[in-house]
């Protein structure tokens, strides 16, 4: 049972749509302020509306300028609201998106639980070319390599960096997500063993507490 009320949902929504920042803004400190849970509010009301939002596109209810300035508002929301990133923490996480995946606010939501729960994150965002990841990932040395994969016709490329991760680190935890796993992650990854399919940033909270 959701936490916020359809009210508040539907205010949030519509402003969104709308494109007015300072009301959605005031929508979720309101919430915040009434005690609503962080993930309550990424998925219940940032990630709901924003699949509304993406399904009044994709039947060209609004324009390309509209969605991605709702989008940009969430992304906004998500950093304006963030929890304070600890300092001296012994967990440490790399929280990225695959080369060619532009599609963010999934990755930086899973940073901000990483830091829920008390660990060092290192949030790369959009894009990041493989070369680059793997010196990353061998200078600072993380306990778990995240990877954010939206988009299915990046196959190839999300292949292409898991086995590099899993062949150079092989000890290293690495948890996977995005929409573009949603059908067919256990077969895609049960070469795999180190690999692990989180599917929601529900499912991510329970995992960092049980291995905290």
């Amino acid at each position: 049972m959701s936490q916020i009320k359809q009210s508040y949902f539907l205010d949030f929504y519509n402003n969104l749509v709308e494109g007015n920042k300072e009301r959605c803004s005031e929508i979720v400190k309101t919430l915040i302020d009434e005690g609503v849970d962080l993930k309550e509010i990424y998925v219940e009301l940032f990630q709901k509306a924003l699949y509304r939002i993406g399904k009044l596109w994709d039947h060209n209810e609004i324009t390309i300028p509209e969605e991605h300035m709702a989008t940009q508002i969430v992304e906004a929301l998500i950093s304006k609201y963030a929890p304070s990133s600890p300092t001296n923490s012994k967990n440490k996480a790399v929280v990225t998106c695959i080369d060619k995946e532009f599609h963010e606010i999934g990755a930086k939501m899973v940073a901000h639980i990483f830091e829920i729960n008390g660990w060092k994150t290192y949030y790369l965002g959009a894009s990041v070319p493989l070369r680059e990841l793997l010196k990353f990932v061998k200078q600072s040395d993380p306990d778990i390599i995240a990877l954010s994969w939206s988009l299915y016709l990046n196959l190839a490329r999300f292949l292409e960096v898991v086995d590099s991760l899993t062949k150079l680190f092989p000890t290293k935890k690495i948890i996977v997500g995005g929409q573009a796993l949603e059908e067919n992650s256990n077969q895609l990854l049960k070469k795999y063993p180190n690999v692990k399919h989180i599917a929601s940033i529900y499912e991510l909270d329970d995992y960092l507490k049980k291995n905290n």
